[in-house]
This record gives structure tokens, C-alpha cells and sequence, in this order.
């Protein structure tokens, strides 16, 4: 008797992002046959005074509050998710905003898992 295997496909992603305006910016779009395990979000301010952030997953169409107008000192760097890891199905997103534009820079890991 055969056995099938499935060999499970995955990688580790890293994709950063200037919030370049002060409306919501999509920065990490989980992709069609892959679900994500979004491990680290580190925001930080480049800014020379403090900035707000707000930041939400949308998780099959609803928002999901992550971080409500947090004020981010200068030079600040925020670990968001504090070493729990949010778990995303494809086109789930994470969504960031800044209360002055181009000034916080948004870094996420990834392991996205291929399930076909």
C-alpha cells in the first residue's frame, strides 16, 4: 500500500515599510494558497517629537484593534506584538497608520505556509 505524503512548504519573510501618509497602509497582504504566522512587528519613529500609531489585522473582512493611538516617543522602537505571534489565512492583512506621514518605519516577519 502507497503512502502519500504532503511535504509542507514554507518560508520566512521579512518585509519592511515607510508610512509615507497618514491614512491606513496596508504593509503585509497575506498571499492567495498560503496561511501566515505573522512572529514579529517592530515599528519605530524617525521622527524628531512624537508620533501616533494605530494598527489592526483584518482577519476575513474585520478589523481586529492591535494597537489604539499609541504615542511613540523619539527614536522609539516597538516591539507590537511582544513575542505573540498573530495567525493570518490568505488576503487577511496588517494595517498600520501614522499620525505624522513618513516618519514611523514598519518591519514584519513572516512565516507564510504554503496549503495549497
Amino acid at each position: 500500500m502507497a503512502i502519500e505524503h504532503q511535504k509542507e512548504f514554507s518560508r520566512l519573510t521579512t518585509v519592511g515599510q515607510l508610512l509615507g501618509s497618514t491614512g491606513a497602509i496596508t504593509v503585509y497582504t497575506c498571499p492567495a494558497h498560503f496561511e501566515a504566522e505573522v512572529q514579529m512587528l517592530l515599528v519605530n519613529n524617525l521622527h524628531s517629537g512624537v508620533v501616533d500609531l494605530t494598527a489592526k489585522a483584518v482577519i476575513s473582512s474585520t478589523d481586529i484593534p492591535i494597537v489604539t493611538t499609541y504615542s511613540m516617543a523619539v527614536d522609539q522602537i516597538l516591539d507590537v506584538l511582544n513575542s505573540r505571534p498573530i495567525g493570518l489565512k490568505a488576503a487577511d492583512t496588517i494595517v498600520a497608520t501614522a499620525g505624522t506621514s513618513s516618519k514611523l518605519n514598519v518591519v514584519i516577519t513572516v512565516r507564510e505556509i504554503y496549503i495549497g
